[in-house]
């Protein structure tokens, strides 16, 4: 048996661009260094990993839109030429979010 752990796999990033409103904002930056979390990326994360665990109503939203098999949305992503595939990316991203609180 290996004394070490080995390494946690590492989880795909995304990155995105938002804009808040400066109370927030300024609460945002006190509740950082309340924490002393290395950044408002790791706040935001576990902010809505916490939502995502705690919202039943969300769970069950979930559990009634179940998301396609990837073929399925290749096939349409190859269907509609013009389309960006943001809305699909934008779906994923609450389904992704991790149960570490």
């Amino acid at each position: 048996m290996a004394l070490l752990n080995p390494p946690n796999p590492a989880i795909p990033q995304r990155q995105y661009r938002i804009r808040l409103d400066e109370p927030l904002a300024l609460m945002m930056d006190r509740y950082i260094e309340f924490l002393g979390a290395p950044s408002a990326d790791h706040v935001i994360a576990e902010a809505l990993a916490f939502i995502f665990k705690k919202d039943s109503e969300f769970k069950q939203w979930l559990g009634e839109h179940r998301e396609p098999d990837k073929d399925s949305q290749s096939e349409a992503a190859s269907a509609k030429p013009n389309r960006t595939g943001a809305a699909r990316e934008m779906a994923k991203t609450a389904a992704t979010a991790g149960d570490t609180i």
